[in-house]
């Protein structure tokens, strides 16, 4: 059973959908889109809206279009040329969802900080490419970070490349985004938490004693913007720099790949003890 059949690329609904793919619609609306099936399972648990399938994906999806609908979803059938039209990716699977925006104020994204043991938090500064923030979001959920933190300047989460890239880790680690820098750094010394920044020529190397008597606290990585790394006022906020050693030829890491090697360090250190 379905509440709509749509065959139209130009109709007002796809029109609709298509205007999520910008950030000021987005946050006028509170929706955004995720694509494909993976994605769509994974943001079942947090809400969907809207649901579009093309008869084939339908077919193909069957479990997981009908726990849409038994979750109050709208659940649309769609041409192939609809779903192309609603989508960025060029091959989206015949299955696009609408849903709302899942991210918190920085005071919830911080409410469990400390319970349970000790915490890490995620604060991205100023990072503007998508891939890279959703590639970090999906690692700090493997990792078991307790919250990731946007900070203003960075790219919103709800982007499609950025959603793409956390495979559905968005909808498991709360997010708080577009935060002043002053304002996170407050609220995680209140939270007990030590600020840690990456930096090549770090006081201390991970992987060293020193670092996972540090690491095995409360604490939240700071990684900075891609070309201009971390604000000043974090940096100088951070209780520790940390350096991450190299053995080869390479000038540098990526900032994603520096962050899951910080983060897979913490996750160790933390239980360990």
């Amino acid at each position: 059973m379905v509440d709509l059949d749509l065959t139209s690329a130009k109709s007002e609904r796809v029109t609709e959908v298509r205007r999520l793919h910008d950030r000021k619609h987005r946050e006028s609306r509170g929706a955004f889109v995720v694509e494909g099936p993976a994605g769509v399972e994974a943001a079942l648990a947090r809400g969907i809206t809207e649901l579009y399938v093309t008869p084939e994906a339908r077919q193909r999806y069957a479990p997981l279009v009908d726990a849409a609908r038994a979750a109050g979803s709208r659940v649309a059938l769609a041409s192939d040329a609809v779903i192309a039209a609603m989508a960025e990716t060029q091959q989206p699977q015949g299955i696009v969802a609408v849903c709302p925006l899942v991210t918190v104020s920085l005071e919830s994204a911080l409410e469990a900080v400390g319970r349970g043991g000790p915490a890490c938090v995620v604060v991205l500064d100023r990072v503007g490419d998508p891939g890279n923030a959703g590639t970090v979001i999906r690692t700090a959920d493997a990792m078991g970070a307790s919250a990731v933190i946007l900070t203003e300047g960075s790219v919103d989460p709800h982007n499609g490349k950025c959603v793409r890239a956390t495979a559905g880790s968005l909808f498991h680690v709360p997010i708080a985004c577009d935060e002043p820098i002053d304002k996170v750094v407050d609220s995680l010394r209140s939270a007990g938490v030590l600020l840690v920044a990456a930096d090549a020529g770090g006081d201390v190397h991970l992987g060293t004693m020193g670092a996972d008597a540090v690491l095995a606290g409360s604490v939240a990585w700071v990684f900075g913007n891609e070309a201009h790394g971390v604000h000043e006022d974090l940096a100088h906020a951070a209780h520790q720099t940390l350096a991450i050693p190299q053995y080869g030829g390479a000038e540098s890491l990526n900032m994603a790949a520096a962050a899951a090697i910080c983060l897979y360090a913490t996750a160790r250190a933390q239980r360990a003890h």
